[in-house]
């Protein structure tokens, strides 16, 4: 599933093919003290409608990856079959689509606020950047298989990390790698970015790593090798 990043629109893939995109909105102040069978709802929860409001179709194998902005009007979606479709948020409209160089099923991808996509397949370790009016940009090899792709809260730099054990800094113009962290010789399962320019990782074994980004130094192409600090295990 994908949430745009305003909390309001969820899109979720699923076996059968479709997207779905619901509607979600907070509990209103009246609600505060409103109770389901289970649960308490708060002003502050968000409550996802009881129907979509889109069923998007043209995929013709599993969705395993989701993009969803309201600020762009678009959804973007991934399948086992090499093909990522593009929709229109408000309206549900196909809009083009854009298909693996060679077939092959896609595993994850990450898209930035200016509109550019990247895909990633497991199966050949590729990553291909694309605008989202649906022209190529650029490709690469990944450094072993990916578990995580994650963005900097700048959009200017994806975060790629996996069995390796390296979280590997590329560039969201060119998909040229511009950092590598060394990571702690321990595969990395999960991936996120904070709002003051730090990644955190998590580990095969429960730990957890905190690498700090210095992008202004990235930039200049002048960055110290960044310390791993690993907290207790998970």
């Amino acid at each position: 599933y994908a949430v745009s990043s305003d909390g309001n629109v969820v899109a979720t893939g699923s076996y059968d093919t479709t997207v779905m995109i619901w509607h979600a909105f907070r509990g209103r102040p009246s609600e505060k003290k409103m109770r389901t069978a289970n649960f308490e709802i708060s002003e502050n929860d968000h409550i996802i409608m009881e129907r979509p409001v889109h069923i998007l179709c043209g995929h013709d194998d599993i969705i395993t990856c989701l993009f969803v902005s309201t600020e762009l009007d678009i959804v973007v979606s991934g399948s086992k079959d090499g093909t990522c479709i593009f929709h229109t948020l408000r309206e549900g409209r196909y809009v083009r689509s854009i298909r693996h160089p060679s077939g092959f099923g896609l595993s994850k991808l990450v898209a930035t606020r200016h509109g550019r996509v990247v895909l990633y397949s497991e199966i050949d370790l590729s990553l291909h950047m694309h605008s989202i009016n649906g022209k190529h940009i650029a490709s690469a090899t990944s450094i072993g298989r990916l578990n995580c792709m994650e963005l900097s809260c700048c959009g200017e730099f994806m975060a790629c990390a996996g069995e390796h054990g390296q979280i590997v800094l590329r560039s969201m113009h060119s998909l040229d790698i511009v950092w590598k962290y060394p990571g702690a010789g321990k595969g990395i399962t999960s991936l996120a970015m904070t709002r003051e320019e730090c990644f955190i990782a998590g580990t095969k074994d429960g730990s957890l790593l905190v690498f700090s980004v210095e992008t202004a130094l990235i930039r200049r192409g002048s960055m110290p090798q960044t310390s791993v600090k690993p907290s207790g295990a998970g």
